[in-house]
């Protein structure tokens, strides 16, 4: 269950990708008053800016929908968590092994954006609460 703190510092928006320059700017912001550097802000960027496309283009394909964003920044940790209502789908559950040796066109399509999540995060965690997925990114304060 979001906390009331959450809620407070939180940020809900059409899932359309006109929508995504606004979520991630926003999500800049709480990153940078966290402490976080320039270098360090771009990594929680990029792997926000992975996740919400993904949101977008997967969960909610062609139909409407919203997604919330909520931060919470608790002793050595900046969290930030992202809400939707689309099908289930965890993507911790992905195959996260990629076939390096294998040239462009033969290596299967996706499974990067995992890989990147996780080697920028320092934890992920998913879970569900219906009809949410909640994917929770967390990343240590140095």
């Amino acid at each position: 269950m979001i906390s009331l703190f959450f809620r407070r510092n939180a940020k809900s928006c059409s899932a359309k990708l006109s929508c995504l320059r606004s979520m991630l700017l926003w999500i800049r912001k709480k990153a940078k008053n966290a402490g976080f550097n320039d270098s360090e802000t771009k990594k929680i960027e990029l792997v926000c800016e992975e996740a919400l496309v993904n949101i977008i283009r997967h969960a909610y394909k062609s139909r409407r929908g919203k997604i919330e964003i909520h931060t919470r920044k608790k002793r050595e940790y900046f969290d930030i968590v992202i809400k939707d209502q689309g099908p289930f789908f965890n993507p911790l559950y992905q195959n996260r092994s990629i076939d390096y040796s294998a040239s462009l066109e033969q290596r299967k399509a996706g499974g990067l954006g995992i890989l990147l999540m996780c080697q920028y995060m320092d934890k992920i965690d998913y879970h569900r609460e219906d009809p949410y997925n909640i994917l929770i990114l967390h990343k240590k304060i140095y």
